[in-house]
């Protein structure tokens, strides 16, 4: 893995979130415009070069800018995760505090379709819920994917579509590659080509194991493109698991 200066570092963030909201290719004017660092626009597209050098970005062919690649969101996602800078809005977790809440105590089924639900509507991504070693499974939000650019495009969008369809046969053989052997692991982020479903290597995937009533085990996954919210859904995803074990707990 390249090793990236401080500045490389900062102008990296700044491109990723810039990308995240726009859904464009991001150029050095913009950078030098908006990003607030005191560098000069020279210096930006030195550096902007450089990255892409090193794999962190790339180059559309119809646009001057730039755009984040699987490397630079794996860099993102890593430094997130190692700073924890996913925490969720008290508002949002009230809604998933109530949604889950209105499940039937020892009812695994309510609980995991209530959870995937109301994750769906704060995240506005596909997510699927599991009980495992069950047929249970629960799926919310494909519509919501045609407000993103990527799925505009029939093709992706029938290949999406194929992917969501099948999610149940294939989800068994999928799990070890979201786990790995370690049966306490309970979290997992596959970013762009790192999924194992050749389908939906331009989407990324936030999986949850989680606890469920009656000694049960589930698990959320959230499924959107590259250019997902990952600092605003790792946090929804690991706070519904929280409500969730804490519901188990109780019964």
């Amino acid at each position: 893995m390249s090793v990236l200066t401080q500045r490389q570092q900062l102008l990296l963030d700044f491109i990723i979130r810039a990308h995240v909201k726009h859904a464009e290719p991001i150029g050095s004017t913009f950078v030098s415009e908006r990003a607030g660092l005191d560098i000069s626009p020279a210096t930006i597209r030195s550096e902007m070069l450089e990255l892409e050098d090193m794999g962190y970005l790339v180059q559309p062919h119809t646009s001057a800018g730039r755009v984040p690649t699987d490397k630079a969101y794996r860099h993102f996602v890593n430094a997130l995760i190692e700073r924890g800078e996913y925490d969720v809005d008290p508002k949002s977790k009230r809604k998933i505090e109530q949604a889950i809440s209105q499940s039937e105590s020892a009812d695994p089924r309510e609980a995991s379709r209530n959870a995937a639900q109301i994750l769906q509507e704060l995240s506005d991504t596909v997510v699927i819920a599991n009980i495992e070693r069950s047929p249970d499974f629960f799926k919310f939000g494909l519509s919501s994917l045609m407000e993103f650019p990527e799925f505009r495009e029939f093709d992706r969008m029938f290949q999406f579509a194929s992917f969501f369809d099948q999610f149940d046969s294939v989800f068994q053989h999928m799990e070890r590659q979201f786990f790995g052997d370690h049966i306490a692991e309970n979290f997992n982020i596959l970013i762009g080509r790192e999924n194992p479903m050749r389908n939906i290597q331009a989407e990324s995937m936030i999986i949850i194991r989680h606890r469920l009533p009656g000694g049960h085990v589930g698990t959320l996954t959230i499924v959107g493109p590259t250019r997902m919210d990952y600092r605003k859904n790792i946090g929804l995803a690991q706070y519904t698991g929280e409500v969730l074990n804490k519901l188990s707990d109780g019964n």
